[in-house]
């Protein structure tokens, strides 16, 4: 077998489609067959199911997949190195990340980043933490940002900073800068905008007043919205008071578009965790940004 044979097989499973592969890869359809077929005449085994409207991989073809994509980054990988050699560092690295990561931590990261290594392009896709572990286990993207553990044994979670999480409220009179505040006075009389189930910081919160005996079913939600911002907004324009990033309210706390609260009790700080697929063989560019983010000189 060679590494057109397994790029090949790669492509038809993650696109579902011969043509789509084929296009994909700049063959002709029936030279992607051919390979797939010379793969299972070599292999002895049939790798794809063909009788149903949209192929998927047998149970060799999801373990040879698995095997394919690890031997084409180890290639990739080998490539890499040699070509930086000749300290010309370049290349894509794929991230999903959670809202927080992926609208207010890793835009600075990937800046600084840029920086140091200017060839280094990125992609990020924003899911919630849960997807984030979900597409890491099943290799959608090289790495994953998000702030909340997933029990996922495909994953492993490293913890790379960590950020305050704050109480928020409308500039609109009925709060003050001076008083302090028990959360249960905040959470039980309300309004409270919430963030939706799967959320880090939904997670964190929730946990941290569960262990205050804070009930969390008598919490007066009048709202639930999916990312951060948009809780902001609802914050801002008077719908109710909310727990929300630091690094997301920093700038609308300068700006005096919000009011963030004192607190009896302060709330806890959040980590922040770097996902990888666990036992896989990563890039030089992934070990390259993992040594740039546990990096004592990397401040946001």
């Amino acid at each position: 077998m060679d590494f057109k044979q397994l790029e090949a097989y790669v492509k038809v499973i993650e696109l579902s489609s011969f043509s789509r592969a084929a296009e994909a890869i700049f063959l002709s359809q029936p030279s992607v067959s051919a390979y797939i077929n010379g793969l299972e005449r070599e292999l002895g085994t049939v790798l794809i199911n063909r009788s149903t409207k949209e192929l998927s991989p047998t149970l060799a073809g999801r373990i040879f997949y698995e095997n394919a994509r690890e031997l084409i980054a180890l290639k990739q990988n080998t490539l890499g190195r040699l070509k930086n050699l000749s300290g010309n560092l370049s290349g894509e690295i794929s991230i999903l990340a959670s809202t927080v990561p992926s609208q207010y931590v890793l835009p600075r990261v990937l800046a600084c980043f840029n920086k140091v290594y200017p060839d280094i392009s990125f992609t990020v896709k924003q899911k919630d933490t849960v997807d984030v572990a979900r597409g890491i286990a099943a290799q959608k993207a090289e790495i994953g940002f998000c702030g909340g553990l997933v029990k996922d044994d495909k994953c492993e979670f490293k913890e790379f900073m960590t950020e305050k999480i704050v109480f928020i409220a409308p500039r609109n009179g009925k709060y003050s800068d001076t008083r302090e505040y028990s959360p249960e006075e905040l959470l039980y009389e309300g309004p409270f905008v919430a963030r939706e189930k799967g959320s880090g910081t939904g997670t964190q919160y929730e946990n941290h007043f569960a262990g205050q005996n804070i009930d969390i079913s008598k919490i007066n939600v009048c709202a639930c919205f999916d990312n951060t911002q948009s809780i902001i907004n609802a914050v801002i324009n008077g719908l109710g008071v909310s727990v929300v990033s630091e690094f997301a309210a920093r700038v609308f706390i300068e700006q005096k578009m919000v009011l963030p609260l004192r607190l009896t009790y302060g709330l806890p700080e959040r980590k922040l965790y770097y996902v990888l697929k666990k036992n896989f063989f990563h890039s030089h560019l992934i070990e390259l940004f993992v040594e740039f983010l546990c990096s004592p000189a990397l401040k946001i």
